[in-house]
């Protein structure tokens, strides 16, 4: 009878421990994919920043990506705090969320970049040919001005001097 209590122990064991062994993985792939899947948005949401930063740099307006950014982070902070509660499960799924509310952010931040760009350098010309415009109507205006006084005094000299010759 103690033989076979011991058998019956032993065998008990095995197959827990055959359990453990069988489910165990499942569980560090599970943490595995969440980990890949927080430090990858992480850098995504970097990246993304950067853009933004670049974006404003250029002189556009980054309110809506701003507003997006702000979404991702806090979809990653709850990712993050999902994993440190070991819901991996969840965790995996907000960081992929967290990503995927970051998809055409780059294409949008650049695109931003390019029209501040562009608007900042069109009113760099604009400034330029405006002043350049006018100083050139103020010399012509000077110009016209230097030529109207010295003809009208040239003809109230030449009245003088019939005046007096008279």
């Amino acid at each position: 009878m103690l033989i076979k209590n011991r058998k019956r122990t032993f065998f008990s064991i095995a197959i827990l421990l055959l359990a453990i062994s069988t489910f165990l993985p499942l569980a560090q792939a599970d943490q595995t994919d969440a980990a890949t899947a927080i430090a990858s948005a992480k850098e995504q949401i970097l990246i993304c920043y950067q853009s933004a930063k670049e974006a404003e740099g250029a002189g556009a307006n980054i309110t809506a990506l701003v507003a997006v950014l702000n979404d991702a982070g806090t979809l990653l902070s709850r990712a993050e705090f999902a994993y440190s509660i070991s819901d991996f499960d969840a965790a995996r799924d907000l960081a992929i969320q967290s990503q995927n509310t970051l998809g055409g952010f780059i294409s949008e931040a650049n695109t931003s970049k390019e029209t501040a760009t562009q608007q900042r350098n069109q009113d760099f010309l604009i400034n330029v040919v405006g002043s350049i415009g006018g100083t050139f109507a103020v010399i012509v205006a000077g110009i016209a001005a230097w030529v109207f006084l010295k003809r009208k005094y040239e003809t109230v000299g030449a009245h003088k001097n019939e005046s007096s010759r008279v």
